[in-house]
């Protein structure tokens, strides 16, 4: 899938049908991994980080944090979406503390911020090669920083057989193989959900020998 296709597609209806639909998806596939994550962002956010959102959508994650009550120093959402970018602005614009910005995730340019969190939630299923992605994105992690990234992966066969052509067809993604995610490096722990069609994965360059989990049921 090319960049023009995802921006055409989160272009149509302005973007307002994203966010049922994520909902949707998420009550089905990921209510396990929505909790484990928010687990995450309670574990490791603090009132002094610097948070950034890589493929921010109109801004899910922000939302979480905000629903949480976790406070944060400064959040940044990056995406190349302009009609996604546009409605976050807007639903967020009373709040201080945020910078949204156009940003391509396979092509992060480095302004010399480093981050305490670094999140992408339902991004990798629409980078074509997502560990390059995944391991570039892991240079704007300050010290002792983290990566969580929630996303769209490769299920056992009797929900592969039907879930993979339903999101190529819907949303235009690909979930992302083991191959890949096995590249991934300095994995902490890996838990998968759903019969595999769904991953949490938690990233930390100074962290601990990974720790692997599956077979959550959503």
């Amino acid at each position: 899938m090319t960049r023009t296709d995802v921006v055409n597609l989160y272009s149509v209806a302005g973007g307002r049908w994203w966010g049922p639909f994520r909902a949707v998806w998420e009550l089905c596939t990921s209510r396990g991994a929505k909790r484990d994550l928010e687990s995450l962002l309670r574990r490791y956010v603090t009132a002094e980080s610097t948070i950034l959102d890589v493929g921010c959508g109109t801004g899910a994650n922000l939302g979480r944090l905000l629903r949480l009550e976790i406070p944060f120093a400064h959040y940044t959402g990056v995406d190349f979406s302009p009609s996604m970018l546009a409605r976050a602005r807007k639903r967020f614009r009373h709040l201080p503390r945020l910078t949204f910005r156009d940003g391509d995730a396979t092509a992060l340019g480095d302004t010399g911020e480093r981050y305490d969190l670094i999140v992408a939630t339902w991004l990798l299923d629409h980078v074509r090669e997502s560990a390059a992605c995944v391991n570039d994105i892991q240079r704007f992690l300050a010290t002792d920083g983290h990566l969580l990234l929630l996303f769209y992966s490769k299920a056992r066969w009797f929900i592969a057989s039907w879930l993979s052509p339903l999101g190529r067809l819907l949303v235009r993604a690909d979930p992302v193989p083991e191959q890949e995610i096995s590249k991934f490096s300095s994995v902490v722990s890996k838990k998968s959900y759903c019969a595999g069609a769904v991953t949490l994965v938690d990233i930390a360059p100074s962290g601990l020998a990974i720790h692997n989990s599956g077979g959550g049921s959503g």
